[in-house]
């Protein structure tokens, strides 16, 4: 029988409270009350937290185990398998099941990497050899040692051509292939890996959450670990936590993994995660004590929606709602397909970029808090350069004005002076359908573009822009955001630009995009390098104010602006570090309960 199915009243207990809080939410009352405790329904109590033998470094002081912690998620998983994985909900689910090779610190330096199921590792070869020495206590759930034969595999997979790169594969742009030595088993507990050229950025994304460690044994013999139902009956997971239990469009529960290899961790007993998507109702159940923290830095607040959440709580019966604020690095743009046939033609998209206004979309969908909409966030042209651009610039001022009218004559040069109809899609999370509303308006003023917006649950949106891949795709226009993986040129050109990227739905690549990547990707000197980007972003974007008839050779992707992020946490909660980015920091080892 699978450890999952064996019952005892602390494995229901959870489930019960989950049911209770799933009916709270889908009334979305903010006077619902909180689900009564085991202790006041005459049931065996779940025992009180207790201190934690071994002080984590990343608290500073006493931890205490115990504790079932109630998170919110944005959306439902796309994917319980990391291959290929794009998707910042399905990370958020799988990340607590499994383990990577490295990962970033949950410490006050939330940049640092440390080991994971490697203890150790050295780089030899003027930096092109990295080899890994593996924890020898890890173990999968049904008992099988984790050893270097499971690394092997599963980086395997992600380092695959023929497997779409998605977040679990960025490591591979620095890798060899596979068969000339890229991943290698020394020994059942040492692994090789060997890169092209020497790279700092390297170690980074094979950092992520994303590129996780899966068992080769049960993969081997068949089991889909895609599926919910294929984890918890295979035990096959590594990680801090179990996975018990999964409502699809609902909730996902994990309980405490009790073998797990780190002494000590994790803290929290149990967690249960509500799929929230409405915002009256996730703030409601914050203020009411139903939730005490977001599952990540993403869900469907404005910023101000976060701040006033911050101040509205302070001092209150059920606890501060701490907006822990992260930097800036949410792109969030508009999606042109360039398969379709109504946007083949770069004037149309051309004239696209200079009739969007920015400004309008910042001030109304994210209350003036937005960077200035670089391509490339300030690493190539600064941010003070790029608020002069023609598209960016002021719609008012007088280069604004000379925008849109070179985008009328785009249109008529391509044939379409009077515009065209348009479908836009958005994805039912975030700010997406906002987004599109706001941009349906203003082509439709400026350029006489027309369309209707149509929204989909968030795996469904994720399937529908995945048409574009394999044939010219069943979308046209869509409103969509990608988050920075790491703080570095690679992650915004490998996540947007390249072929396979995970926003790069049409894979798009002209070969001069390749190849300034490639080129940027191994210069050593900071000022050559933003002088390489520069250079690309001059084909990406009109870049002189002067002449708008230069710069955007081609693009797929309009840049709006780029936005901040915000992690709720109860002030209850201990141990917890912002990251630096969204995609990261999703295995709660660390956390603990002062309760």
């Amino acid at each position: 029988m699978s450890r999952h199915r064996i019952f005892n009243f602390r494995t229901l207990l959870p489930i019960v409270s989950a049911i209770l809080l799933i009916v709270a939410v889908a009334c979305g009352s903010s006077e619902t009350e909180a689900p009564e405790s085991a202790a006041s329904t005459g049931s065996t109590p779940v025992p009180a937290a207790v201190d934690a033998k071994d002080t984590p470094a990343t608290t500073g002081g006493d931890a205490k185990y115990g504790g079932n912690i109630k998170m919110s998620a944005y959306a439902d998983t796309r994917d319980w398998d990391p291959k290929g994985s794009a998707s910042l909900s399905s990370i958020q689910a799988y990340s607590q099941l499994y383990n990577q090779m490295v990962q970033f610190s949950t410490g006050s330096d939330t940049t640092k990497i440390e080991g994971d199921l490697a203890d150790t590792w050295e780089s030899s070869n003027g930096g092109q050899t990295f080899t890994f020495h593996l924890n020898e206590d890890a173990v999968w759930g049904d008992g099988t040692d984790v050893t270097s034969d499971d690394v092997v595999y599963a980086l395997s997979r992600y380092m695959d051509p023929e497997n779409s790169i998605g977040r679990s594969g960025l490591f591979r742009n620095y890798t060899l292939p596979v068969a000339e030595g890229g991943v290698k088993k020394i020994d059942d507990s040492t692994v090789e890996m060997n890169l092209s050229f020497a790279s700092g950025a390297f170690l980074s994304f094979l950092a992520l959450d994303y590129a996780k460690i899966l068992p080769k044994h049960i993969m081997e013999a068949g089991v889909d670990l895609n599926q919910a139902e294929g984890i918890m009956e295979s035990s096959s997971e590594s990680g801090p936590f179990l996975l018990d239990d999964y409502q699809r469009g609902n909730s996902y529960s994990v309980s405490k993994n009790p073998n797990y290899f780190k002494e000590g961790k994790p803290y929290f007993d149990s967690i249960d995660h509500f799929i929230i998507t409405d915002t009256g109702t996730l703030i409601a159940q914050f203020k009411a004590g139903q939730l005490d923290m977001m599952n990540g830095g993403f869900s469907n607040l404005s910023p101000t929606e976060y701040l006033e959440l911050d101040a509205d709580t302070k001092g209150t019966a059920n606890g501060h709602i701490i907006a822990n604020e992260m930097p800036g690095s949410r792109n969030w743009g508009l999606m042109m397909n360039t398969k379709a046939e109504k946007l083949q033609d770069p004037r149309i998209r051309k004239a696209i970029y200079l009739a969007v206004d920015r400004a309008q979309i910042n001030d109304i969908l994210e209350d003036g808090t937005g960077d200035i909409p670089c391509a490339l966030w300030g690493m190539g042209y600064s941010l003070e350069e790029c608020e002069t651009f023609p598209g960016i610039r002021d719609k008012n001022s007088e280069g604004g004005k000379a925008d849109l009218a070179y985008a009328k004559q785009l249109m008529a040069e391509a044939g379409v002076p009077d515009g065209f109809t348009v479908t836009y899609d958005a994805r039912q999370v975030g700010n997406y359908p906002d987004v599109c509303t706001v941009i349906k308006n203003q082509l439709s003023d400026n350029l006489g573009i027309e369309g209707e917006i149509t929204t989909h649950e968030s795996a469904a949106g994720y399937s529908l822009y995945a048409t574009a891949r394999s044939g010219t795709g069943d979308w046209e226009l869509a409103c969509q955001g990608e988050g920075m993986t790491v703080l570095d040129p690679d992650a915004l050109l490998g996540g947007v630009y390249l072929a396979g990227g995970t926003r790069n739905y049409s894979d798009w690549e002209p070969a001069n995009v390749r190849a300034a990547f490639e080129e940027q990707k191994e210069e050593q000197d900071p000022a050559t390098r933003k002088q390489q980007l520069s250079d690309l972003e001059d084909f990406l974007i009109p870049t002189d104010p002067d002449d708008i008839s230069k710069g955007f050779t081609d693009n797929h992707w309009v840049t709006l602006y780029w936005g901040k992020f915000f992690w709720l946490t109860h002030e209850d909660i201990r141990g917890f570090n912002a990251p630096a980015t969204v995609q990261y920091s999703f295995k709660h080892e660390d956390l603990w309960l002062d309760r």
